[in-house]
């Protein structure tokens, strides 16, 4: 007996599920383009960020004269770009509380930006007194001593030279540019002793005294001061 063909039944309403297509792997050219947009995009994030980073410097708020000292009353801080070349050697809001109390090596106009190189370490330390030394400038170095220099004394009395006071920091001295004076009068402010401050005091009286600039020479011995 011969079979018929064969019928495969199947319920109403039922079908047979398509394929699911197959999952393509990206490629290794669109992985590329995708980490290099994303390294465009922080890039350039860093960049904006970088160029509006602001940091606060400190300005003179008043006119300031050499030998004075740093006061919170006498800079005030102003915005500048963070990555301004020089503002590394600026001084920085957060840096005020420590350099407050050192020396301002030269004259600042109102608005001027206070760097490193216009302080100095106070010259007179606890326990010394400041003393005025006039002298003419052709007897003071030529006028080229600045503050936070050392400097000798010397005094010359009956055709005999001996130090009065050796190793004196300068803490301030006239302004020469002010009075626009290459002879003449001239002062230095120096931070001394009890028996420093007489022995100046002395020599100024006689009539005769002549500053040596000592920074950096060899501590002499056996002198004065």
């Amino acid at each position: 007996m011969a079979s018929g063909p064969s019928v495969i039944s199947r319920e109403a309403g039922t079908s047979t599920p398509p394929a699911k297509p197959a999952r393509r792997r990206p490629s290794l050219s669109h992985i590329l383009i995708a980490v290099t947009v994303i390294l465009a995009f922080g890039l350039n994030y860093l960049a904006l960020e970088s160029r509006d980073a602001q940091v606060l410097v400190g300005v003179a708020a008043v006119p300031i004269s050499e030998g004075s000292p740093l006061t919170p009353d006498v800079v005030r801080f102003v915005s500048l770009a963070a990555d301004f070349g020089a503002v590394g050697t600026l001084l920085l809001e957060d840096e005020l509380d420590d350099a407050e109390g050192r020396i301002f090596a030269r004259s600042m106009p109102m608005g001027g930006l206070i760097d490193d190189s216009a302080l100095v370490e106070p010259g007179s330390e606890d326990g010394h007194r400041a003393m005025s030394i006039p002298v003419a400038i052709e007897h003071a170095a030529g006028a080229r001593i600045v503050v936070g220099d050392r400097v000798d004394v010397i005094t010359v009395v009956d055709g005999v030279a001996r130090f009065v006071a050796s190793d004196l920091a300068v803490i301030a001295h006239a302004d020469t540019e002010t009075g626009g004076l290459t002879t003449g009068a001239y002062h230095l402010t120096v931070a001394v002793d009890d028996d420093q401050a007489l022995a100046l005091a002395e020599a100024i009286a006689s009539g005769s005294v002549e500053i040596v600039r000592s920074t950096g020479a060899a501590p002499m011995s056996g002198s004065e001061g």
